[in-house]
């Protein structure tokens, strides 16, 4: 056993010295959660007749970095894009603020906006 402890030790260090193994500093904080009041509203586009009736959330109790699904097959960012980020078709909360996202049906018709209002 200690000459495998060594042997592993030998050769760490070996590597380290020849520049192939490297250390860097690693963070060791918790990155902070940060509470906020998300409001979530949904309406749908002109002319269009949703198979469920789609209703406004209650304000859900999500921190910065939550994420919320939304409906739909693409999405664009209206405006508050410092409120939301986009990935496929979650909604990330990064800001304090109002956001709207217009999505869109496979066949690229408008299907509606969501509105995204988060405060502390």
């Amino acid at each position: 056993m200690k000459r495998a402890i060594l042997a592993l030790s030998i050769s760490a260090l070996a590597l380290s010295l020849g520049g192939v193994a490297s250390a860097s500093p690693v963070s060791s904080t918790a990155s902070a959660v940060t509470p906020a009041k998300v409001t979530v509203t949904f309406e749908l586009a002109k002319g269009e007749k949703a198979p469920i009736t789609k209703q406004d959330t209650p304000p859900l109790r999500l921190g910065i970095g939550s994420t919320y699904k939304m409906d739909g097959y693409n999405w664009m960012i209206l405006y508050g894009s410092d409120v939301v980020e986009l990935h496929g078709n979650k909604a990330k909360m990064i800001g304090y603020g109002t956001a709207q996202v217009e999505a869109f049906k496979s066949n690229g018709d408008k299907l509606g906006v969501y509105t995204f209002k988060v405060e502390r």
